[in-house]
């Protein structure tokens, strides 16, 4: 999907958001600025959750949401990689939440059933998404 806005990005998020059923990860990479909070923010929205509540959590490394469903939101950035740091993510990973990890590229094992989502950068306003299954 070509993506001409952080709106359209949004929205692109929201609707796959409102189609997740069970536990689901989504997992998000791409440069810095390409609009991964931005989709973290669909993704929330589609769960009940007020998108301007959503904010990259670089220091915290987590925060979690209520809403519609529970929505976990991690980001990776500070982290090489998290050989060894135990942030509790496979319990995450076992409850009926959703949990949208950025930076993904730094898990050192992707969760089983997660979805891949790669954005990158074609211009100033438009970006490309990716759409896979991880596993």
């Amino acid at each position: 999907m070509i993506s001409h806005s952080p709106d359209e990005t949004f929205e692109f998020a929201r609707q796959l958001g409102g189609q997740l059923t069970g536990s689901m990860v989504i997992l998000l990479s791409g440069d810095l600025g390409a609009g991964k909070t931005v989709f973290a923010k669909g993704i929330a929205a589609a769960l009940g959750i007020d998108p301007r509540d959503v904010t990259s959590p670089s220091f915290t490394l987590i925060n979690t949401h209520r809403g519609d469903r529970t929505f976990h939101h991690v980001d990776l950035y500070r982290l090489d990689s998290i050989g060894g740091v135990d942030l509790g993510l496979d319990e995450m990973f076992e409850s009926d939440a959703v949990t949208v990890i950025e930076w993904a590229e730094r898990l050192n094992v992707l969760p089983q059933g997660s979805i891949q989502v790669r954005i990158e950068y074609i211009s100033d306003s438009e970006r490309n998404i990716t759409v896979a299954d991880a596993i």
